[in-house]
Formats: structure tokens, sequence, C-alpha cells
């Protein structure tokens, strides 16, 4: 008789103490930012890639790869559309995939911290530098930055898993992984070029080597995606770069007043001018730096060379951030633009991981970890949440459902479009900061600047008021017809103006006629064919170009019209 070998049942693997405890961690923050976005709404630039969205294809190379303000982002366009599509305007909608990618970027952060240093207590630390850092979750409110950074995240942390596997197992394959997560981050953010040199610095502080053809094709990828950045966006290197005063004083402000109080529970202060945050109490910024210090020179005392090399490559990382802002943004816009966290919050992230090599050989005890990730959290969480009304966009929130109402109550409105309020879109956006990006792509669609006997334009709360004339007029002469002006027909009638119209403006003309049809304005090279209903009327029509004289006909054989007034300005209601 031969025995039957019986195959062990499975064991139910739990998770270590300490890992539930880093996914409460990683929890609490996740949970307060997604409730405080989700009381959010769009601004800005949201507007303007949503809207692009909306009026282009998924397999548009133009759409999908512009210059965006210096950035080449496909996959954040990509993505508008794909939201868009679904449902334009929905802002929920819209924050549940970058919430998705924030929830596994927190995740492969703590498999990596893990996978290099074991189930200690002490990682949980740096992870919650992570997860609570106030410099992320305050600046991914604003939608358009969240689906940069957040890809960019959880990317980088792909990245440096699949290499890690690669180190520990050699085999090709998680090569071409980690080449793919790099390429899945530079369609979100250029920043994903600096995964190269960060993977080689995580190799040298494993103390291993990697074989010349992984970094050569590595190498290759940067140099491709340079190549094509290089070709798709017009250079925002200025020629000269700023003073020495302006630069010192932006790294100030960059460093002391808003990346070191945000790593280490801060910046305890108000939101500011846009995504800005307010200069913190100066012993507050002496403290946050005292303690960077105490921390750098910690870590030396506890790594040793291991240590050094990671504080290097976190400054290498930190001065290629500025380096950018001060060769691009810098000179447009000033110091003031240290103080927006968007140009430093990729930087907490290398800041964990180096800290976490820096102090690798120190083992934290249970107590003292817990207590310290409590005092970070606490005052993280206070940080944020003062800071989060910045960037609600309740403004923004209000004046879209204002407008829709209106809209939804009448919609046969015709809009005159014109500027939205700062708060809603800044004044820099020239002809995209308009009505008509924000709310163009409201279900009706909305009417913008169509011919109309009735025109509204948007107030600054989003109330439409109806236009009743135009501010300085250029008018046309009085025409040869008593009580009639200029009698239109089938030939050409021509209304001589009072001085040239140049520019976006209105036209306001009161005409009437007993055949209702179809007339041709020419104004300049623009030619104009409209409808006209019969009896006594008035038609607006938005203009744009240079001309100094108004050319109408009617083509067709119907009764002619009679033109008693043109006046050509900017609205008024």
């Amino acid at each position: 008789m031969t025995a039957t070998a019986t195959r062990p049942a499975p064991a139910l693997v739990l998770p270590k103490t300490v890992s539930i405890v880093a996914a409460v961690v990683a929890a609490i923050p996740f949970v307060i930012h997604a409730i405080a976005t989700f009381s959010g709404y769009f601004g800005q630039d949201d507007f303007i890639i949503l809207y692009r969205a909306g009026n282009s294809g998924p397999f548009d190379p133009g759409y999908l790869f512009q210059d965006y303000s210096g950035h080449i982002a496909p996959g954040m366009f990509l993505l508008a559309w794909f939201i868009t599509a679904l449902t334009p305007l929905n802002y929920t909608i819209a924050v549940i995939p970058v919430l998705l990618m924030q929830a596994g970027a927190s995740i492969l952060l703590w498999r990596l911290l893990v996978r290099l240093f074991g189930h200690r207590w002490g990682l949980l630390l740096p992870y919650a530098m992570y997860t609570f850092s106030s410099l992320i979750l305050y600046s991914t409110m604003w939608w358009a930055y969240s689906v940069q950074l957040f890809p960019l995240l959880l990317t980088m942390f792909g990245a440096f898993n699949t290499h890690l596997t690669y180190l520990r197992t050699r085999e090709s394959k998680h090569v071409v992984t980690t080449l793919l997560w790099t390429v899945a981050g530079m369609a979100f953010y250029e920043k994903a070029a600096l995964f190269l040199p960060l993977l080689f610095g995580f190799t040298l502080l494993l103390g291993e080597r990697a074989p010349w053809r992984v970094w050569l094709a590595h190498g290759v990828l940067l140099a491709g995606f340079v190549a094509l950045y290089a070709g798709l966006t017009v250079s925002r290197i200025k020629e000269g770069l700023p003073s020495g005063d302006v630069i010192v004083e932006f790294l100030r402000r960059s460093v002391v007043d808003v990346f070191l109080p945000g790593l280490f529970g801060g910046p305890w202060t108000d939101p500011a001018m846009g995504a800005a945050i307010s200069t913190p109490p100066l012993g507050l910024r002496i403290a946050a730096a005292a303690i960077a210090v105490a921390v750098i020179a910690g870590g030396i005392a506890v790594g040793g060379r291991k240590a050094v090399l990671a504080w290097s490559l976190l400054g290498a990382y930190v001065v290629v951030d500025l380096a950018l802002v001060i060769i691009t943004r810098l000179p447009e816009i000033g110091p003031l633009i240290g103080n927006d966290p968007r140009y430093t919050a990729d930087a907490v992230p290398v800041t964990v991981l180096c800290g976490a090599f820096a102090y690798s050989s120190l083992r934290l005890k249970r107590p003292a970890a817990g207590v310290l990730v409590v005092l970070l959290g606490v005052s993280a969480t206070f940080s944020y949440l003062w800071l989060a009304p910045g960037l609600k966009f309740e403004k923004a929130k209000q004046y879209v459902a204002t407008a829709q109402a209106a809209l939804k109550a009448d919609p046969s409105i015709v809009l005159y479009d014109t500027p939205v309020p700062e708060e809603i879109m800044n004044k820099w956006f020239f002809v995209d900061g308009k009505a008509s990006r924000v709310i163009g792509l409201l279900p009706g669609p909305p009417k913008f600047d169509q011919p109309a006997e009735n025109m509204y334009l948007l107030d600054d709360n989003g109330t439409p008021r109806k236009i009743n004339n135009v501010r300085d007029p250029v008018v046309g002469r009085p025409g040869p017809y008593a009580k009639c002006g200029y009698a239109v027909g089938y030939d050409t009638a021509t209304i001589p103006l009072s001085g040239r119209v140049d520019g976006w403006r209105l036209l306001r003309m009161e005409y009437y006629t007993s055949g209702k049809g179809p007339v041709t304005i020419r104004l300049g090279k623009a030619t104009h064919e409209i409808h006209l209903n019969d009896g006594l009327h008035v038609l607006y029509l938005v203009v744009d170009g240079s001309f100094d004289r108004v050319d109408i006909n009617r083509a067709t054989q119907v009764d002619p019209m009679c033109v008693v007034d043109v006046r050509i300005g900017t609205p008024m209601t």
C-alpha cells in the first residue's frame, strides 16, 4: 500500500502590523484631501484644458502634443478628452482618476520602502512626511496640476519598484517595465525626464551596479524625449537671467519659506494669490531651517558616506527643480513665484527616499515613531485645512452654476463673449480668459457671439445682463433717404462710418423691412450672411477687424430694407 501525499492548505498571510498602521497613515490624509477636493471646483487653466478637449478628437496629434505653456502632456490631454466626452464640466468625475492615482502612488511608495528596508516602525515617519504633505495635498486641489503631479509620483514609484526588481533578479524584462513607467510619466509631466538620474543615484545608494546597456536604454529614451520636447515647444528660456538679488530672493522664498516648513508639518500660514501661500512667521521659518540642518547632520552622523550620497542626490534634484523655474518662469513672474508650492512639491518624495537611505541604519522604536508621526500628521493636517480654501475656486463654481441656471431657464440666450473675473481666469490668458472657455461646454451648448436681436453678457457673478446699446461708438453717417436712412436692395448700399473700427467690437444696427430673408454684410475682409425678420428690429453683430464702412446688400428678390442707425463699440447693459 502506498501512502498518498497530502498538500498542506495554503496559509493566510496577514499583513504586518506596521503595514496596517501605514495604511492608516495613508488613508487619513487621503480621505481629508478627497473631501476637501470634492468640495472645490475647476479654476484657471482647467477651463482651457477642458474646452480644448471638448473641441478636439482623442487621436488628433495637434491636440495631444500641443505646446501648453511650455508643457507637452499628451497623457493629460487624453485624460481631459475622456472626462469631457463622458460628462463635460463634471468636477466629481474629473477628480476621481487623480485621486485613484494618489492612492496608487501611496501604495507603491510604501511597498518600495518595505522592499528596501524591511518592515520597520521608523519608516512610518518619512512615509507620513509624504502622505500628509501639505505641499502636495494643497497644490493638487488645482485639477490642472493634480493631473501632472500624481501621474508623475505614481510612475516614479512604479519605476523605482521595477528597477529594484531588476537589480535583484537581473531579468531584462524589468528594464523594459521601468522604461514603460518612465514613458507613462513623460506623457503627463516633463519632469519624468529626471527619472534617469534618480534611478542612477538610487542604484548607487543600494551599492549596486547596472550594466551600461541599461543606462544606454534609459539614455536613448531621454534623448528621444528631449528631441520631441524641443521640437514641439517654443522655448520659454529667456535670453538673460534675472538679477542676482531676484534669484536669491526666489531661492529664499522657495526653500526657506515654503519647502522646509512644508516638509516638517507646515507651512502654518494663509493661502495667497493663485496657488501661492503667504510667508510663514519668521520664528517658524527659522525653526524649520534649524530642523533641516539637524536632520542633515544627524543623517551624516548615522549613515556616513551613504547619507552624504543621499543628501547630495536630494540637493541635486532640488537645484534642478529651482533652476528650471529660474530660467523659465522667474523672468516673467518675479520672485513671488517662490511662494508657489507647485514648483517644489515633486521634491517631497525624493526627500523622503533620500532621508530613509540616510537613516537606514537607525532603528526607531514603535513609541517614538508613533509620537513623531502623530505630531507631524496633526500639524500638517492643520496647515492643509488652513490653506485649502485658497484653491477651492468658489467664485468659479458660483459663476458656472449661476450661468447654467439662467441658460437652462432660457436656452435661446445669445451671449457676447467677455473676460471673466481674475479669480476665475487670470487676465494673462487673454483670448482664452473669456466666458466661452468657462461655460462653453455646458449642455446646449451656450450660444456665443452669434447674430441676434437680443444679446446678453455675463456679469462677474455669471448672471446674463441684456445689452441695450454700445459705448464709445463709431457711428454710421446719416443716410440719403429721409425716414429710411439707407435703402438696401439687390445693389450694395455703402454706409460710411465716422471713424475706423479696429479689433473686437459689437455692431448695433436698427432696420425695418416688409420682407424677411437673407442679407449680406461686409465689414472690411469679413463677410456675414444673416437672415432678417420682417418689421422693425435691432441686429447685434460681433465684429473683428479693421474697416471704415459697412457694405450691405440683399442678393435675392425680396423687398428692400431700411437701415436707420449703425453704431459700433463696446457693449453696454
